[in-house]
């Protein structure tokens, strides 16, 4: 009786980690549970639900974003600096630069966009 009272969060965690994980495939998950069974997990637990979130979370921060993500990123922090005289102009000189070929201007992560 108490493994169908587990069933529904046991579910709804899983839930969880598909959201956070985004596109987590269903053999990283079928490895992720094997790994938390091999720890001596129990399926069905609150316990080994954790195990799987928390294997997939951190899988999650692992994968980089991708190019057009990052872009998007740079642009926002180097947009959100435009005037302020912390930050040096992004350029082409700078090694973390990457070039925003919407705005066709360089964006990054410690710069600030140059002004139209």
């Amino acid at each position: 009786m108490r493994n169908l009272t587990l069933l529904p969060i046991a579910g709804l965690v899983c839930l969880i980690v598909g959201f956070a994980t985004g596109s987590a495939s269903a053999d990283q998950i079928s490895e992720n549970k094997a790994q938390c069974a091999s720890f001596g997990f129990r399926e069905g637990t609150d316990a080994f639900a954790k195990c799987v979130m928390q294997l997939s979370l951190r899988q999650g921060r692992r994968h980089p974003p991708d190019r057009d993500t990052l872009i998007q990123q740079y642009r926002d922090l180097s947009m959100a600096r435009r005037g302020d005289g912390r930050y040096p102009v992004c350029n082409a000189t700078m090694m973390e630069n990457e070039l925003d070929t919407y705005n066709n201007k360089w964006v990054g992560p410690n710069c600030q966009m140059a002004p139209d």
